[in-house]
């Protein structure tokens, strides 16, 4: 009963009171209940209780009426009106519900109708709103609809028009109380909904319940904002309407949650049924007795969207109420109504957001439309409300209103992007950005903007994601890079700073809190109490707010990088599996991604599910191809703006503007909007034919139809900037005229008056709005300017009026100029004259002109943003392709081109700061923000940036100044430190910078330390210096003793003390040290940059130091630790590493500073020591790698000093670690190799001395690491050294004894061959070399056979010495002929081609050896090297025959090549090895031998015959020079030292056609060239009888150098060609050689010798043609060609009379071939001889005689048949011989005749008369 007393006492109050007994009805209803109360013991019937509860509220006493209300109150806190009566009540309600509505409903109306505006009494209001609120926060009984917003509305009333301030305060909490409550039951219903589907399907099937949702929020995007155009209406009961809900909406927030779940509904199925009717329904019964379990979904889904609804209604209503406009005068009156109205609505906008903005982006939260019955999502519903309330209030000019808005879009921003991507960027870019762009904007707002920037700036993906969505989008303008260049702007803008103002910011900053520690808290709204809406002004700051946005901006700009950076890196953590899965373009989301998620703080880390896209969104490449095609249209209208031609090329080439026609270009220029209009009317009106045709189909693409003139006028002036010359203008406005007058046929009589009209339109708008004009035109001027204009008639002058007013009130202006005059805060030209300035003076008497502007402003960009707003929704409405598609951020790919699009900006505000502020929290701020700028540059390989800002530090370093070093600059110091420690592998060229920044911290070290700075150069001067110092040691020593005077005394004055001891810090010598030892860590190719860059460091270091006695070497140093640290890499990697590190060492060790060498030779020998300990495994090379410096200084160091110490080092190497030395032999040998030219006995000697040692020692591990090679070139070289002749023999004796040391060394397997024991135990081994000969295909032989050949080869064709070369021949030859019997034939072909052939290259091409020696020393290398070999050639050949006799047609070749030589001992000594080439083999050859052989002769004697005889009297001192190239004895090519002639075929097979043939191509033979054959008849006078003394003396004169060359070369043939003859001739001379010639080959022989005796026959008997030859110079007397015409023929007769005397079988076939060649022959020469005087040709007659005398002994030896057969024709002859001049002619016919007459005659029974008489004579 204790609970009944608040019941009794009221209605006992009620009963007793005044207004009981007046109003009868009241007190019988109180008594009533009381009465049952009694009787029941227990609370009767509700609505008995309820109706004298309802009545005493409508007393008017305040005491009742308070009484009442907080009685009503509590029973509704207790879930009163709930209990259902008694018998048969039940009954009864459902009857009565049908006609009045529900009692709560009833008593909800009761409590608001007890408000009746700000005169209800302050207990009332109270007693009010604590009813409300107990009724909407009641569980039991949760209010929806009409009755929750009724409640709400009241509440709000009473914070508005109570003038209590204690209740406006707690109507404020009540309301905020209120609305919170209903999102909390949706945030509640969410839980349990989500709870729901995981528990009845499981988490399975959960997932697929979140998805179906997701694809119902996806289709919804498909007609998204239908229920846009919804009106902005009052909070009104229609509020509670909630049948237009229509928006769609494209967010779903997911996640789980286990929280309680809830007691079902027990109205759902009158919920279901009565749908339609839900508006009206106002309560939702909860019973604890209902069974939830019993509910199906549907109906469970339905009392959810009851809740969603309740929460739209509230939300929406507030939006509607924060949208109104206010005017000025209650705009700022922060106390009135109207603005406490605006300011609660956005205030509880905000908090319901920020508090509960998992409702907002929850996927499960959706409403139905009613129309569609369509679900749609509930921030798609609320979008156009939401969007409306800060287009309307974001430009406010009410510092409060706007910085709420600001709160309101930052919550829009951070969680809601996907859902408003255009919508952000429309508010962004028409109110936000613009502001900052805004002159004239307060800065206060612009400070509070920068704040929101500030924490966009510091959210990772949000600024990502603005990347992605706008940046990469080519249809809307570049945010986020707008955003980084605004904050760049104030970065730098320069504000008027004191200490004292940087201290007090310092100070407040200190107090606030981070933009990257911002997070989601819960927030209650300001109190908006009359009383306190007006705080108390706070104190302005004690700085300027400009300078707190530079701060902030800076700030926001470092927040940046750092959220680029954090976005690189979380990736980068698990790099390796992201980028497999991004470049294969798919992506599986897992469990916990796909799961709703009411946590609103895990918002940022949840990526957008991509499961239900086939493809990834985030496609890093596609979208860098996006933004970079954006950049180029960008760039191209950039350039259009410029200089329009040049851009429309660009436009076209990179298809902007698909095709090259008028059409194509004019829809670009009418459609893009970032063109200059003013560039577009400049390019459009140019008088070029290409111009005028683009304007028309520019004007052609404009809709004139049903518009008005002067609308349309201005819609034209719209798209353009009309030009200012008249010519232009004309052409402008004839083709609008055209085009107007073409969509309204019925305006104008004709296009004319269209023309004149817009003409005198543009005049009138210049005119009146023009401030250059003082005296403006009146409207009879205007109408007396237009008389007669259509067609002769005029316009009405009404309509010419309106035309005047419309323009006089709304000038045609550029939308875009318009714009950018409000941006730019220019205030509106003010109309001139005396009245007007004097009217203006008064009214601005207590005006504030700007707030006012600014005002004005802002409703611009209000009304502006709303059109576009309303446009965006009705295109979206319209549209079938759905909301822009949100591209959710996922790659850390990203952060790569978004910096490069960055960079610049950051740089400028970050390096300008860091020089100008001496702040040192400014500058850590800025460091920071370089040493991250430098971490993305470095991870994305961005190169120039990277150099930017590791250039900026390095210079804020100032370590090139230590006396003006301040802490700032240590700190720079220490950020390169740490970027070199956590950044090295990325670094690249930019180690540089940091070890640069090291050595000049060393050097500070030394200078703090006491040194003098004048004795350690600057290094960063190096770059300034020229490239090598060549200083003398006196002008080094003077510019020492004037520098340090200068620098001494400023060094002891102005050097830091701090600054040292900070310099000298462990932790700096630290970090530096750590720099150092994590080298060791880095990748390979990170260590190549950094090896490169301390080289670098290095070098420059010495180059300035170089000249001092004392030089720096720190880096040098440097450069020795970073080898030892990283001895363990890998040997691949330290041969990258070595190659920088060993090119430094060569420049280093070739310096002119004997310090700086013999430090780095001795850095370079312990090292190479340390590499020596590491083993080295088969077929690597660094050690030969490394050991190369000490081969490079050695060869370019020209002091004997520096070339001892590298060999000592070597020699010391060689006794400590030769065990452990492999490929390094290689390179040692080239050290000594390059030590044995060196002009230095010392030198020498050591190097020798050595490799004897290392030869005596170590030669099996020559051999099997393959350096063998190497050092049989270091003998050789040895060996050729001219200076030291004894060191030469020495080491080819050396040479000598290597060969049988090396078939006895078990390393080499030549052993194996010649040491079958040792190749037993070997056999199965391999070493390096052998590996190396296997996977090179080199034979053994090659690897070494050939060197040591190929040495003695070496030294025989280029050593200088006599004695020497003759050592290397001999040993060449003896090597070659003792052990050549183990050749295979494939490296005897390799011998040939590259060592023995090549010894007589010098005949073929004389040069390649003229380079090398003079022309003395070539002779004397011709006349006894060469002749020697050539002899020793055909020695090795007689001695390997059977191996070499394939070779036979080379060496052939080679003998043809030396006998076919201008130098007569050599062609001697070829014809004589040849010779001996045949007669010592003429036993082994074969028939195929012989054929080479002949070959060979056919040859020799066509390349011999002087062909050019017969021409060369008719060839001209030009053509002779010509004709030496057609001279040389080469068949091949052979050069023109030869001296050789071309071969014709020659083709003689022994038989009597082919001599015939041959004959016939001799008497057919070339005549002369000029074709001076005489005609027949022509007298024929000899030449020598015409004027031959003249001739004489002209013959000097006449030969030039060229024509006696000519003429030598012909004669050096002729020469030959005896030569050749003789050559035969001794040949056949010989039994054996002519046993063993075919009778085949030697016809063929026969046939040349034959040939040859023609030539010179026919030569000799035109006497013409040798007296023309005398006359022109060819020789001191006729030629003629006797020796060899009776050389030949004696030959020829010779060895013809023997094949046909041979009775071999072989011989007799060829018999009858060899007689008749032979007969004919000798009737020939004995004719010829006959005809010869006696008196003037005793020369020939001598030269015949042997030759007549050789025929008729010849013919006295025939067979008797044949001999009988010829004996008349030789017994002719004899007669004819009779009397012969010599007793050997008449020995030989007495032979002839007596045969004959022992043959002859005898047989026909004759008397030998004949004969005696021939005796007797």
């Amino acid at each position: 009963m204790s609970s009944l007393k608040f019941v009794v006492s009221s209605l006992d109050a009620i009963a007793s009171s005044k207004d009981a007994q007046k109003n009868k009805k009241l007190g019988e209803l109180a008594n009533t209940a009381l009465t049952a109360i009694k009787e029941q013991d227990k609370l009767p019937d509700p609505d008995i209780v309820f109706a004298p509860l309802q009545l005493a509220t409508k007393t008017h006493n305040t005491q009742l009426t308070t009484s009442a209300l907080d009685c009503i109150g509590k029973l509704i806190s207790y879930s009163y009106f709930s209990v259902p009566g008694g018998n048969g009540s039940k009954d009864n309600e459902e009857q009565a519900g049908a006609d009045a509505p529900p009692l709560i409903e009833r008593a909800i109306d009761t409590i608001c109708d007890c408000f009746e505006g700000e005169t209800t009494a302050p207990e009332i209001q109270l007693q009010i709103v604590k009813s409300l609120l107990a009724a909407v926060l009641n569980d039991k009984i949760v209010v929806h609809g009409a009755g929750l917003l009724k409640a709400v509305r009241q509440v709000y009333n009473v914070f508005l028009l109570s003038r209590s301030t204690s209740n406006q305060q707690v109507a404020q909490g009540t309301l905020t109380q209120m609305v919170g409550t209903v999102f909390e039951r949706v945030k509640l219903r969410l839980h349990m909904k989500e709870s729901r589907l995981n528990l009845s399907h499981g988490s399975n099937e959960a997932v697929d319940e979140v998805e179906q949702a997701e694809h119902v929020v996806e289709e919804a995007d498909q007609d998204q904002g239908q229920g846009a155009d919804t009106p902005a209406t009052e909070l009104s009961e229609q509020a509670a309407n909630g049948g237009k809900l229509t928006l769609k909406d494209l967010e779903h927030r997911k996640s789980f949650d286990d929280s309680t779940l809830g007691e079902g509904p027990t109205t759902v199925t009158r919920l279901k049924g009565t749908r339609a009717q839900d508006d009206n329904a106002s309560v939702s019964n909860m019973s604890v007795q209902s069974n939830a379990q019993q509910e199906d979904n549907d109906a469970l889904d339905d009392e959810d969207e009851v809740h969603i609804r309740d929460a739209y209604l509230v939300f929406r209503s507030f939006c509607n109420l924060s949208t109104k406009v206010l005017p000025p005068d209650q705009l700022y009156d922060v106390r009135g109504q109207p603005m406490r109205s605006k300011l609660i609505s956005l205030h509880l906008i905000h908090t319901l957001l920020n508090n509960n903005i998992t409702v907002f982006t929850s996927p499960l939260c959706t409403i139905r439309n009613s129309k569609s019955n369509e679900s749609t999502t509930f921030l798609q519903a609320i979008k156009f409300y939401l969007c409306l309330s800060i287009t309307r209030n974001g430009a406010s000019s009410v510092d409060r209103v706007f910085e709420v808005c600001c709160e309101i879009f930052w919550l829009m921003l951070k969680y809601m992007r996907p859902s408003f991507k255009k919508e952000i960027e429309v508010i962004l870019n028409e109110i936000y950005l613009a502001l900052l762009s805004r002159k004239n904007g307060p800065i206060s707002q612009k400070l509070y903007f920068v704040t929101v920037l500030n924490r966009l700036c510091a959210d990772p993906r949000a600024l990502v994601e603005t990347y992605l969505n706008y940046d990469c989008d080519q249809s809307v303008d570049n945010i986020y890079q707008k955003v980084i260049e605004d904050l760049s702007k104030f970065a730098t803008t320069p504000v008027a700073i004191t200490s004292v103002h940087e201290q007090a910011y310092e100070e407040l900053r200190l107090k606030t809190a981070a933009a990257s520690e911002w997070q989601l808290k819960p927030i209650l709204p300001p109190s908006l109490t009359v009383a306190r809406i007006i705080t108390q002004p706070e104190a302005e700051p004690d700085y300027p707010k400009e300078y707190a946005i530079k701060r902030l901006s800076l700030e926001a700009l470092v927040e940046a990088l750092r959220s680029l950076v954090n976005w690189s890196a979380a990736v980068r953590t698990d790099s390796a599996p992201l980028r497999s899965n991004l470049d294969e373009g798919t992506q599986n989301p897992s469990m916990d991604e796909l799961r709703p998620s009411q946590d609103p703080s895990m918002l940022d880390n949840v990526s957008t599910p991509l499961a239900s896209t086939p493809i990834l969104e985030d496609d890093p490449d596609r979208l860098e191809k996006e933004k970079a095609r954006k950049t180029a249209l960008t760039n191209a209208v950039r350039q259009f703006n410029f200089k329009p031609k040049k851009g429309l090329k660009l436009l076209l080439r990179d298809g902007f503007i698909p095709k090259d026609t008028p059409e194509d270009i004019a829809k670009f220029l009418l459609t893009e909007d970032k063109l200059d209009k003013t560039q577009i009317g400049e390019f459009l009106g140019e008088g070029d034919q290409r111009n005028i045709d683009i304007m028309h189909a520019f004007v052609d693409q404009m809709a004139f139809e049903k518009t008005r003139f002067v609308a349309a006028l201005r819609q034209f002036l719209q798209s353009f900037r009309l030009p200012g010359e008249g010519q232009k203008i004309d052409r402008f406005m004839l083709k609008f005229a055209e085009r107007y007058v073409l969509g309204n046929p019925k305006a104008f009589a004709n296009a004319d008056t269209a023309y004149v009209l817009a003409y005198s339109v543009i005049m009138l708008n210049t005119d009146l709005h023009s401030s250059k004009i003082a005296k403006r035109m009146s409207k009879e001027e205007f109408i007396r300017n237009n008389r007669g204009i259509n067609d002769n008639a005029d316009l009405p002058d009404e309509y010419l009026l309106g035309i005047y007013d419309e323009i006089a009130g709304n000038e045609i202006v550029l939308t875009s100029e318009r714009q950018a005059a409000a941006a730019a805060g220019n205030v509106p030209a003010q109309p001139t004259g005396i009245a007007a300035g004097l009217g203006q003076a008064f009214s601005n008497v207590g005006r504030d002109l700007q707030r006012e502007a600014y005002v004005q402003q802002s409703e611009e960009i209000s009304i502006r943003s709303e059109a576009l707003f309303k446009t965006l929704f009705k295109t979206q409405r319209r549209s079938t392709k759905g909301a822009p598609k949100f591209i959710p951020a996922t790659s850390f790919k990203h952060v790569g081109p978004m910096f490069d699009v960055s960079w610049m900006s950051i740089f400028s505000a970050l390096s300008s700061q860091i020089q100008r502020a001496h702040n040192i929290e400014v500058n850590k701020l800025c460091l920071e923000g370089m040493k991250l700028a430098t971490k993305i540059a470095c991870l994305f390989d961005l190169a120039t940036p990277r150099e930017a800002f590791m250039s900026a530090l390095k210079n804020a370093t100032n370590l090139n100044n230590p006396q003006e070093m301040l802490a700032k600059n240590i700190e720079a110091l220490k950020v390169i430190l740490e970027l070199g420690q956590t950044e090295g592998n990325v670094l690249r060229e930019s180690w540089k910078d940091v070890l640069m920044c090291i050595s000049q911290l060393d050097r500070l070290q030394l200078i703090s330390g006491g040194v003098d700075e004048s004795a350690i150069p600057d290094v960063s001067k190096a770059r300034f210096m020229p490239p090598q110092r060549s200083e003398t040691q006196d002008s080094r020593s003077s510019t020492q003793s004037k520098r340090p005077r200068q620098r001494s005394n400023t060094a002891s004055r102005g050097f830091s003390h701090e600054i040292a001891l900070e310099s000298r810090s462990e932790d700096v010598i630290r970090s530096v040290d750590r720099i150092f030892t994590n080298t060791a860590h880095l990748s390979g190719d990170a260590m190549v940059y950094f090896a490169r860059a301390l080289t670098e460091v290095s070098w420059d270091e010495i180059k300035v130091s170089g000249s001092n006695d004392s030089p720096r070497t720190y880096s040098l140093q440097k450069i020795v630790e970073i080898s030892y640290y990283n001895m363990n890499r890998i040997r691949f990697e330290w041969s990258n590493i070595w190659e920088v590190l060993g090119d430094h060492f060569n420049r280093v060790g070739c310096h002119n500073n004997l310090n700086i060498v013999f430090f780095a030779l001795d850095s370079l020998r312990q090292l190479s020591m340390r590499f020596m300990e590491i083993d080295e495994l088969a077929g690597f090379k660094f050690q030969k790698d490394f050991l190369k410096p000490f081969e490079h200084v050695l060869a370019d160091s020209s002091e004997p000093t520096v070339k001892d110490m590298v060999l000592q080092c070597l020699i010391q190497m060689i006794h400590a670690r030769g065990d452990n030395i492999r490929s390094g032999w290689r390179t040692m040998f080239g050290v000594f190799t390059v030590a044995a030219r060196e002009s230095h006995e010392s030198i020498v000697n050591l190097a020798f001395e050595n490799v004897n040692q290392v030869y005596k020692t170590k030669f099996g591990v020559v051999i099997s690491q393959g350096a063998f090679t190497d050092l049989i070139v270091c003998l050789t070289e040895f060996s050729k050294n001219l200076k030291f002749q004894k060191k030469g023999l020495a080491a080819l004796e050396l040479l000598k004894s290597i060969i049988p040391t090396m078939l006895k060394t078990p390393e080499c397997p030549l052993s194996q061959k010649h040491n079958p024991a040792v190749a037993d135990g070997k056999s199965h081994q391999k070493s390096p070399d052998a590996m190396k000969r296997t996977q090179t295909n080199t034979s053994v032989e090659e690897g070494f056979w050939f060197p040591v050949l190929f040495a003695f080869h070496d030294v025989l064709m280029t050593g200088e010495e006599l004695e020497v070369r003759s050592k290397a021949l001999e040993y060449f030859f003896d090597t070659l002929i003792k052990y050549g019997g183990d050749f295979p034939p494939e490296f005897w072909d390799i011998l040939w081609r590259q060592q023995l052939y090549p010894i007589f290259i010098v005949l073929r091409s004389r040069p390649e050896m003229s380079n090398a020696l003079t022309h003395e020393e070539l002779s004397v290398w011709l006349s006894t090297t060469m002749i020697q070999a050539l002899r020793n050639m055909i020695t090795l050949f007689t001695h390997y025959f059977d191996a070499l006799e394939y070779m036979l047609d080379r060496f052939l070749e080679l003998l043809a090549l030396c006998i076919c030589q201008e130098n007569d001992t050599i062609s001697r000594i070829g014809s004589n090895c040849l010779q001996q080439l045949i007669l010592k083999n003429v036993t082994r050859f074969t028939e195929q031998h012989w054929t080479k052989i002949v070959g060979a002769f056919c040859e020799l004697f066509e390349r011999t015959t002087a062909h050019q005889l017969f021409t060369a009297a008719n060839i001209t001192a030009t053509a002779a020079a010509t004709a030496n190239d057609d001279l040389d004895f080469a068949s091949n090519g052979l050069p023109p030292a030869t001296d050789t002639a071309p071969v014709e075929s020659l083709k003689i097979n022994g038989t009597e056609e082919a001599i015939a043939d041959t004959d016939s191509v001799q008497d057919g033979g070339p005549k002369t060239v000029d074709g001076d054959v005489r005609a027949p008849g022509a007298p024929d006078t000899p030449l020598e009888e015409f004027k031959p003394s003249s001739n004489l003396q002209q013959q000097p004169v006449v030969v030039t150098a060229a024509r006696r060359r000519f003429f030598n070369r012909i004669i050096s043939r002729c020469v030959l060609q005896l030569l050749m003859i003789e050559t035969v001739n001794e040949l056949f001379s010989n039994d054996a050689v002519y046993t063993h010639i075919p009778s085949t080959e030697l016809l063929r022989l026969m046939a040349l010798l034959k040939r040859s005796f023609q030539f010179a026959r026919k030569f000799n008997e035109d006497k013409e043609l040798r007296a023309r030859l005398w006359r022109e110079g060819f020789m001191k007397q006729p030629p003629n060609l006797l020796k060899q015409e009776s050389g030949s023929a004696a030959t020829y007769v010779s060895i013809l009379f023997r094949m046909f005397a041979d009775n071999d079988p072989e011989r007799l076939k060829s018999r009858p071939d060899v007689e008749a060649a032979l007969v004919p022959l000798c009737r020939d020469i004995v004719t010829g001889y006959i005809a010869l005087e006696e008196e003037s040709q005793q020369r020939n007659i001598a030269a015949w005689r042997p030759v007549v005398v050789d025929v008729l002994k010849g013919y006295a030896e025939f067979p008797e048949d044949a001999f009988i057969r010829n004996s008349v024709e030789f017994h002719s002859m004899c007669v004819d011989l009779i009397g012969g001049d010599t007793r050997e002619l008449s020995m030989a016919m007495k032979r002839v005749l007596r045969r004959i007459e022992e043959v002859g005659l005898a047989a026909s029974g004759r008397r030998p008369s004949v004969t005696s008489e021939a005796s007797q004579q």
